[in-house]
């Protein structure tokens, strides 16, 4: 992955609304279904940028005049970048609870309920096809040696530590109470304790009369982190004090929800080892993957997802793409440069 040179800790005021490139289903069934969490890269690259045209007093207008690829100011915010690209990349967002760094479980774990004797991690390792009394049309196939009848995958549903991840799963120990975690043990937490989804009534707005449009009420669901979870987002590139503030407050996702920030010092470690491949801790295109030859290794992943985003300078919605999950794991040392991955 390139260096991340500062990571910064993000805490809402109240609760977040993110959504991906599903419709609102006005007149169907009124429900836009669940938020995509954690937050896509694009927006949070959005708030980020936006948030150091705020306080460097740049005005909206000056980048709506910009062309796609026309730097905003080359000399005084050098890492902005141009209106069709940032000029510089993230990490995460990965979650801080009570200061410890969590990162999504690996798709190719796998957790035993061994029914009240505890649980245990399996981990799918590729292996050549040709050595399998199956044939199928991948290069590589992820297998698990003596798996247990019931075995159900941890990512998406699970976030470690990262002594968990150096030690490949080995003892992992399962916390039930935010209380007893510990950056200096192999740690799983279930995601319900780190967050929440809360059920929201919404309204369409008439702009013109300023009245709710009548018929036009929708449901939506909301995050909300855990008393002391935060988000934790690197970045890589020196932005602060630069462009950005070392804390303050901007608005991330939609309905303008607030959120504060802090520059994390010292920053946090991450794993040491590189003994499996690389961990997306971002959402990837896909299409970034085909193209960078990623595809080309063996790799576990999740179901992929469409998202789409908001272009706030065109006021038009940008065109969804199809994205690995987090926890997609990539069995190859070689990350492409990508700031999505990092080695474990």
């Amino acid at each position: 992955m390139s260096k991340i040179e500062q990571w910064f800790r993000i805490d809402p005021l109240d609760t977040l609304f993110f959504r991906g490139g599903d419709p609102m289903d006005i007149g169907e069934t009124h429900d836009t279904g669940m938020p995509l969490f954690p937050p896509m890269p694009g927006t949070v690259l959005g708030a980020l940028r936006t948030a150091i045209l705020m306080q460097r007093g740049v005005d909206l207008k000056r980048v709506a005049g910009l062309g796609d690829d026309e730097d905003l100011d080359g000399e005084k915010l050098p890492f902005w970048g141009t209106p069709a690209k940032s000029g510089f990349g993230i990490t995460g967002p990965l979650l801080m609870a009570k200061d410890v760094l969590l990162f999504p479980a690996p798709a190719n774990w796998f957790l035993e309920d061994r029914k009240g004797q505890g649980f245990r991690v399996f981990e799918a390792r590729p292996v050549d096809p040709d050595g399998l009394p199956v044939k199928g049309k991948k290069r590589f196939l992820c297998w698990m040696e003596n798996p247990p009848e019931d075995a159900d995958p941890m990512s998406g549903n699970y976030w470690v530590t990262k002594k968990a991840l150096e030690q490949r799963g080995e003892g992992v120990e399962f916390v039930e109470d935010l209380g007893e975690l510990s950056g200096d043990k192999a740690q799983a937490v279930g995601r319900f304790l780190l967050f929440g989804f809360e059920p929201r009534v919404g309204i369409a707005r008439d702009n013109t009369a300023r009245t709710a449009k009548g018929g036009h009420l929708y449901s939506s669901s909301h995050v909300r982190l855990r008393h002391g979870v935060s988000l934790v987002v690197g970045v890589d590139k020196p932005i602060c004090p630069s462009h950005l503030d070392p804390e303050g407050v901007f608005q991330l996702g939609g309905e303008g929800r607030l959120v504060r920030y802090k520059l994390l010092e010292p920053p946090p470690a991450l794993p040491l080892s590189a003994k499996t491949g690389c961990l997306l801790v971002t959402p990837l295109s896909w299409t970034r993957a085909k193209k960078s030859g990623l595809l080309g290794c063996p790799y576990a992943s999740g179901k992929l997802f469409r998202a789409g985003g908001w272009d706030l300078r065109k006021g038009f919605h940008k065109p969804a793409e199809s994205y690995f999950p987090v926890g997609a794991v990539f069995f190859t040392e070689d990350n492409r440069g990508f700031t999505e991955l990092i080695p474990f």
